[in-house]
């Protein structure tokens, strides 16, 4: 009978969740393997073997990130018309990303390293992600409410838009989530300018 693993997934799942807790709270800088390893009352060795050190716990933190992202826009319900389902991937899966899980996002989307995207593992969730907003690209293209140009393009115009959104959205807000730029839009309703803006690009998008 084989000896049994001293550190599974669940202790992974753990760690990780610390480590989303201390950059929370402090940022990149916080994510040490001796302070998430005592956050969960466990050694360093735990986290060098699961992860490899630092730089192999902020590469699974931004896998994660991709996989909230995923299950965010893989979520949403298909309706009869395709170009508001399109919209509704960037309102209702980046902007909840962004807002509800501001750190988060700022290390899968503002700090993308070549470490992060050369690593099979998190590539293969970023490319999910990617393909949860191909599908609702393809639709669009296929009702004929988005122009015949390379669906890579158009995904790539609307990543674009989504990712700045998101950044004003976590600039926004006040610390310790960001510095609180943007005062005047306190009173705005932000869904309703993401969505404005994503409508406009959409329409922009229309064959001509």
């Amino acid at each position: 009978m084989g000896r049994p693993r001293e550190h599974d997934a669940d202790t992974a799942t753990a760690l990780l969740d610390a480590a989303e807790e201390l950059l929370a709270v402090g940022g990149p800088g916080a994510v040490t393997v001796r302070a998430v390893a005592e956050a969960r009352g466990t050694t360093t060795r735990a986290v060098y073997s699961l992860f490899g050190g630092k730089s192999g716990l902020l590469e699974q933190l931004a896998g994660r990130g991709y996989d909230v992202l995923t299950g965010l826009v893989t979520a949403l319900p298909a309706s009869d018309d395709p170009a508001a389902d399109l919209v509704a991937a960037g309102v209702d899966g980046f902007r909840v990303f962004a807002a509800e899980r501001p750190h988060l996002f700022r290390l899968t989307f503002e700090r993308v390293t070549g470490d992060i995207v050369r690593d099979p593992d998190v590539l293969g969730r970023a490319r999910a992600s990617y393909l949860a907003l191909l599908r609702w690209v393809r639709a669009a293209q296929r009702a004929g409410v988005v122009d015949d140009r390379p669906e890579a393009a158009v995904a790539y115009e609307f990543h674009s838009l989504c990712v700045g959104l998101s950044v004003s959205t976590v600039t926004r807000r006040p610390p310790p989530d960001g510095p609180g730029f943007w005062p005047d839009l306190r009173t705005w309703s932000e869904e309703d300018v993401w969505r404005s803006a994503l409508t406009a690009l959409v329409r922009g998008m229309a064959p001509r």
